[in-house]
């Protein structure tokens, strides 16, 4: 197998290049610095960032508002703070003695 593999490896060496490598590196950086100067947002950037931000505060609020949490509450809701209905049961607690 390594034979006919070295084989085929000198028969590809000596065939001529099908293409002028001569210019190849600089057709490469050409296209590397055309990609990296190019900008998607067109230089726009901060504004698409702003409006994401604003865009996602108003889901946000608008989603509270459905929710019926627009306002908290005074006092706050055993749903709302962790562990609360089962603080009797946490570790801390029965160690304490507590409840």
């Amino acid at each position: 197998m390594p034979d006919r593999l070295d084989k085929l490896l000198n028969q590809l060496k000596a065939l001529p290049p099908d293409r002028p490598l001569d210019r190849l590196e600089s057709a490469v950086f050409k296209r590397i610095d055309k990609k990296s100067s190019a900008d998607i947002f067109g230089g726009r950037a901060l504004q698409i960032q702003v409006a994401v931000t604003c865009g996602a505060l108003l889901l946000g609020l608008m989603s509270a508002k459905v929710a019926g949490l627009a306002a908290m509450p005074s006092p706050l809701l055993s749903e709302l703070v962790v562990l609360s209905d089962d603080s009797v049961l946490a570790p801390s607690v029965r160690l304490e003695g507590g409840l």
